[in-house]
């Protein structure tokens, strides 16, 4: 049996000994109650021939109860807002099998019947085209609007692909890219508006279903119907 290796493996037992018998103990932060442990602590082993000034002692117990006065505030903000969130969401409930709009430009195809989609240009435009995309990113739609002047316009969409044929239901997205007579591309804002069938929770935050296919974020909401 080599030597070196005796040496070496009970080397690192010790190391691992040694780990083991310095291993931090206890918490790593201090609330309230091991203050005032420490405090009282400190009364029991002060000097008896020379007590600790009364002024002084006066002054860490106003400490310390502005602290404890504090916390207490800060648990009280906590389930404050933990029931302004509950009401929030219970709130919420009242959006079912309601219509809404919303900031984007992801529709839901339900029943054959897509979602009612808007878009409002910036700007005048040369040309003017809208293209719909499947979940899958696939393109099933173009449609072209030949020159168009800037304003609000609504998605005339009928559902169906190039093959005139209904789509599947589903969540599709849609894009309107216009050029000015320079070339150059015309800023689009989107939103869409439907039905708004079921509502999630995750981790606090809540989403809503719109037309059974799309999920939407409630600060999108813009108006509702």
């Amino acid at each position: 049996m080599s030597v070196e290796s005796v040496t070496s493996g009970s080397a690192g037992y010790d190391m691992l000994e040694n780990d083991n018998l310095f291993k931090p103990v206890g918490k790593s932060e201090l609330d309230q109650h091991d203050f005032m442990n420490l405090f009282i602590t400190q009364l029991q082993h002060q000097d008896p021939m020379e007590p600790m000034d009364t002024s002084e002692m006066a002054s860490q117990l106003a400490e310390f109860s502005n602290m404890e006065a504090t916390l207490r505030m800060s648990d009280n903000m906590e389930k404050l807002l933990e029931y302004q969130v509950s009401q929030n969401n219970l709130q919420l409930l009242t959006l079912l099998d309601t219509d809404v709009q919303v900031l984007g430009n992801t529709l839901g195809v339900s029943e054959g019947e897509p979602g009612a989609g808007e878009f409002v240009l910036s700007a005048d435009t040369d040309t003017c085209v809208v293209e719909i995309y499947d979940a899958g990113g696939h393109l099933v739609r173009v449609m072209d609007m030949g020159p168009s002047s800037s304003g609000d316009y609504p998605l005339d969409w009928d559902g169906k692909d190039m093959r005139d044929e209904p789509v599947e239901d589903g969540a599709y997205t849609y894009w309107v890219k216009g050029y000015s007579a320079l070339g150059e591309q015309v800023a689009v804002d989107y939103s869409v508006t439907g039905n708004v069938t079921g509502i999630k929770f995750d981790n606090g935050a809540a989403m809503l279903t719109v037309d059974k296919h799309v999920n939407v974020d409630v600060g999108s909401v813009v108006s509702v119907l």
